[in-house]
């Protein structure tokens, strides 16, 4: 099977005849500067470099099946957050960080957002978050055309190889994004004192957020997205937080995009276990649910295998400080735990880390060849 085939066999959740049908995605982003030896900084400016060290990663480690489509330059723009970045605040080699302060201090500026608009509103916070922020939209406008470009350039990289983008644009849900731009703990005290204007927003927004980017994906022959819905696990919210505010926006976010015949991945860092049930309210094959270690693979893959596609979840602790034969063991978990079910990815929990050993990633990919 080639890497599509082990791809679209997994999105069809029957049972695996072997471990080499099962795709491998060690995620890595700002790993292959660190392997290949090219810096942080020049992977950041420059998506060649970016693509030079995928490949000289690969010499190194061998070739997975799927793979991150979206440089760390667009990575970091698209995250929604002001950035230090190697090279300008930061050592060369130093893994780029984000600053979350609270970019409005008065819960009136919910207020604000119902009366500009969703689209009108982020804009004007995309411009300001900017270093040095941008002074008009054109700028802001100009700096999403060059994401595109670099994505269709990634995208054909990528294709061109033989490998298998995990998704070809990204999203958030607004409950997500508002909680950035107001920071977690504010944004938590604004949901005990007064939900009511946020979810109004969500309500009024969410939908024409999504169909937007639905009308983009379709249109550039595209059929995933990429969803960071992070703040919306057990590690921030409460169950009943989460059915009551989190999840009637991400519900709709997945019907919508399954009745356009799109996939959500949802890229679920934190701990999911008590919201794993909520996904099986969906339609099946509806998401594809990305662990990154916190969350319980097992139960998740008990819970949801066969109804949803499921990727993990090898921890970075693990591939930091751990030996191939370790990470050999734990992969022989994951596999026998999905060969009877099928929909298994085997992958790393969320991103491999700077301080990888190159033989562990190695010893992840060779676990299904």
């Amino acid at each position: 099977m080639n890497s599509m085939e082990k791809f679209m066999k997994m999105l069809s959740m029957t049972p695996y005849a072997d471990r080499t049908e099962i795709p491998v995605f060690p995620m890595m982003l700002t790993t292959y500067g660190a392997i290949s030896g090219i810096s942080q900084k020049d992977t950041i400016e420059s998506e060649d470099k970016w693509l030079e060290a995928m490949e000289k990663t690969f010499a190194i480690v061998g070739r997975p099946d799927v793979v991150m489509p979206m440089c760390p330059r667009d990575t970091i723009f698209v995250m929604g957050l002001p950035a230090r970045i190697p090279g300008k605040e930061l050592d060369d080699n130093a893994l780029y960080q984000f600053v979350e302060t609270p970019f409005f201090d008065d819960p009136s500026e919910y207020e604000k957002i119902l009366q500009m608009g969703w689209q009108a509103w982020q804009g004007m916070y995309m411009c300001r978050i900017q270093n040095p922020p941008f002074e008009n939209p054109d700028q802001l406008m100009q700096r999403y055309g060059l994401m595109g470009a670099t994505l269709g350039k990634t995208l054909g990289y990528i294709y061109g190889h033989g490998l298998v983008p995990i998704f070809e644009t990204a999203t958030a849900p607004i409950f997500d994004t508002l909680s950035m731009a107001r920071s977690m703990a504010e944004f938590l005290f604004d949901l005990m004192d007064d939900p009511g204007p946020i979810m109004d927003i969500i309500n009024k927004y969410q939908a024409g957020a999504d169909e937007q980017t639905i009308g983009m994906l379709k249109a550039n022959g595209g059929s995933r997205a990429g969803c960071f819905a992070m703040r919306s696990s057990a590690t921030f919210l409460s169950p009943d937080m989460f059915e009551e505010y989190a999840w009637p926006g991400l519900k709709g976010m997945i019907e919508r995009f399954h009745a356009a015949g799109c996939l959500l991945i949802i890229h679920a860092d934190g701990n999911w276990t008590p919201m794993l049930e909520y996904f099986t309210q969906i339609p099946k094959g509806s998401i594809h649910l990305e662990l990154d270690g916190d969350t319980d693979i097992e139960k998740a893959y008990d819970i949801l295998g066969g109804w949803q596609t499921i990727r993990g979840d090898v921890p970075a602790s693990m591939l930091w400080t751990g030996t191939p034969d370790d990470v050999s063991a734990y992969c022989d978990k994951l596999i026998n735990m999905s060969m009877k079910k099928g929909g298994f990815m085997l992958g790393s929990g969320c991103e491999v880390p700077l301080n990888v050993k190159p033989e562990n990633v190695k010893a992840m990919i060779d676990s299904v060849r």
